[in-house]
């Protein structure tokens, strides 16, 4: 008897005489993916909005970089993909014996596990960093660029503040080994003319720039009231970094 109810079950549920599986909506590697599951699932519209509002935060996160207002769009970008993927899982008729919670707090650290890769990325290589003074804006600046070289000449560096007590970004003019050679109004490096921001007159100079150290460009953001020497010498364990592109204010945003 039971035999013929199964049958006749497995007749009704398709005719193929094959029991169907429980649930079609098990949870996959593609309920990872905000939007995609009810997509698929035939509740596009659905599927549409919320595809729509966590490429929209992350879209913002990559703009705004660098304010701290990203992190509010981070979090928010965070909490689209954990609902999504718990609402996924919530269409399958057997989801209802683990608790909500456990369901968001499952698809918060599974969302966590894929963003911290990309922001632990963005922190090494796109740093932003601030001057003394907020009105200077802020760069981005990758902290990994001078591990194992030196910064090459006409590049930015960020200087960490301690020597020569110098927070900002800075132009490099000559690095180790390079003759520097000054007459009053030009600058040669190597005896090609450099770039540098120099008050006109004063005593001509002539040195190398010694090991382990960097001349940098001594008009590169000088902020009222500061006063620099006509050359400084920066030891290379004091740069963070190397200087990209600027960050802040919005509308002077580019790549140095």
């Amino acid at each position: 008897m039971k035999s013929v109810n199964a049958v006749h079950s497995s007749k009704a549920a398709g005719g193929s005489g094959v029991f169907p599986a429980f649930s079609p909506n098990v949870p996959r590697l593609s309920f990872l993916f905000p939007g995609y599951p009810q997509w698929t699932g035939g509740r596009r519209t659905r599927g549409a909005v919320m595809a729509g509002l966590y490429l929209a935060s992350m879209a913002t996160v990559l703009l705004l970089w660098g304010n701290p207002a990203t992190w509010f769009f981070l979090l928010a970008s965070i909490f689209f993909q954990a609902f999504s993927w718990v609402d996924a899982v919530r269409q399958n008729p057997f989801s209802g014996l683990t608790p909500t919670p456990v369901l968001a707090v499952t698809g918060g650290g599974l969302s966590l596990a894929l963003h911290a890769p990309i922001f632990g990325t963005l922190t090494l290589i796109a740093w932003p960093s601030y001057g003394p003074d907020p009105q200077d804006g802020s760069y981005l600046v990758n902290r990994l660029a001078y591990k194992d070289r030196l910064p090459a000449p006409g590049q930015w560096v960020w200087l960490d503040g301690s020597t020569p007590e110098i927070q900002s970004a800075v132009r490099v003019v000559a690095v180790p080994g390079q003759l520097v050679v000054y007459d009053g109004k030009h600058c040669l490096v190597d005896e090609n003319e450099a770039v540098v921001k120099i008050p006109a007159g004063g005593r001509r100079w002539e040195f190398r720039v010694p090991s382990n150290h960097v001349l940098i460009d001594p008009g590169s953001n000088v902020r009222p009231g500061e006063m620099r020497s006509q050359f400084v010498l920066v030891e290379v364990d004091h740069i963070a970094g190397r200087v990209w592109a600027r960050c802040t204010p919005f509308w002077e945003r580019g790549i140095l």
